[in-house]
């Protein structure tokens, strides 16, 4: 699990990421995420990351185009692929956050996503998750 230490505003205020987060966690599956709570939580974490935060664009679409790159190279793998390839996008993530502060609200609520994709499945609704968040934080005003 990530260190959710506060790093960004106010020390004893509660992040609306990290509420999600220890959500998120209590999930069986990536999969098992509805689509109802995916949308409500992307929303929310969208916002979280423009308006209080203020993260670039730039900085979830990288992370974002690694996803993609790994759905488009899994088309015909078995479902163990996106589970191995999913791991290996928390180094780039923690890499990305270590640089930058602001990136750290997004790790901890992918964090606990990405140890749930086991299969494609999983994989797909991480990969949905991911979008909806970069659309809402475009949306709410994300700038670059």
């Amino acid at each position: 699990m990530v260190n959710r230490g506060r790093t960004i505003g106010d020390r004893g205020q509660a992040f609306v990421t990290d509420e999600i987060a220890r959500k998120l966690e209590k999930l069986p599956k990536m999969a098992s995420l509805l689509p109802e709570d995916l949308v409500k939580y992307a929303e929310e974490v969208g916002n979280f990351l423009a308006n209080k935060v203020r993260l670039k664009t730039s900085q979830i679409r990288k992370f974002l185009d690694a996803v993609n790159a790994i759905k488009s190279k899994g088309k015909d793998k078995d479902s163990s692929f996106f589970e191995r390839k999913t791991i290996l996008l928390k180094p780039k993530l923690a890499y990305e956050a270590g640089r930058q502060d602001a990136v750290k609200p997004l790790m901890v609520v992918l964090d606990p996503c990405m140890s749930k994709v086991k299969d494609n499945e999983d994989f797909f609704n991480l990969h949905r998750f991911v979008e909806a968040i970069v659309a809402y934080h475009r949306y709410h005003g994300g700038q670059d």
